[in-house]
């Protein structure tokens, strides 16, 4: 697998800028969402915070380590 990877410098670098591009648009998602779900919920507000706060963790995680990536790797 490694080998390949060597050997196809060009698809390796659109394949690691598509990941990026993913782990951005889910932390995205999971970060425009996370009020949406909040205002849904039928339940008690105690439980349904904290997994909402892994929610919103979760996507903001996603979002700034997708940038720190395309940052450290455009240099």
């Amino acid at each position: 697998m490694l080998r390949w990877l060597r050997r196809h410098p060009a698809k390796t670098a659109r394949f690691g800028e598509r990941i990026v591009e993913a782990m951005r648009e889910v932390g995205v998602l999971l970060i425009a969402f996370t009020p949406l779900d909040a205002a849904l919920q039928p339940r008690d507000i105690h439980p349904v915070g904290v997994f909402l706060a892994v929610f919103l963790g979760a996507g903001l995680l996603l979002f700034f380590g997708a940038l720190i990536l395309e940052w450290r790797y455009s240099r």
